[in-house]
């Protein structure tokens, strides 16, 4: 009984701690059926232990398992951080950009509804010249976009291998 209440215990908490940390959201009922669960094992587990019982052993390896866990927590957290600066850089340095497209893409929205409603094949025609203009440049802006984010990724690469 002692095993089976250890393994319902052990499985149950960290099920639910790996869904704290990875959920957005966790509805109640998880709570509502996880934390007795845990709860009634835990008790069972203690209740049904043999009084002999290594503690320094579980001791040791709860504590190789948090050290394990913290140690990929770190690498977690320098992950995100690198992650995130590369994304604050990359924004700051397309900002511009950004701007320069939604500049053309404002200029885009009259020939646009114009070509909508134009019967006159010769203006169809031109005004579709006009559009396919505007989008080649919006082409060249996205391609300048992404060799700065090429640049970006690479200095990340090498200021995290350095340090």
């Amino acid at each position: 009984m002692h095993s089976l209440s250890k393994y319902v215990f052990y499985s149950t908490l960290i099920l639910y701690i790996l869904t704290l940390l990875t959920v957005s959201y966790v509805g109640v009922y998880l709570t509502y059926v996880a934390i007795p669960v845990i709860v009634v094992s835990g008790l069972l587990m203690k209740m049904f232990s043999k009084k002999s019982s290594r503690s320094g052993a579980v001791s040791a390896t709860v504590a190789k398992v948090f050290n394990d866990a913290n140690t990929g927590l770190e690498r977690f957290n320098e992950n995100m951080y690198w992650y995130n600066e590369k994304n604050r850089i990359i924004g700051e340095k397309v900002e511009p950009y950004n701007e320069r497209i939604q500049a053309i893409r404002a200029k885009m929205i009259e020939p646009e509804v114009k070509l909508k409603y134009e019967t006159d094949p010769e203006k169809r025609k031109i005004l579709a010249a006009c559009l396919d203009s505007l989008e080649e440049g919006i082409r060249e802006i996205e391609s300048e976009k992404d060799q700065i984010k090429m640049a970006v990724e690479i200095d990340i690469a090498h200021k995290r291998s350095n340090g």
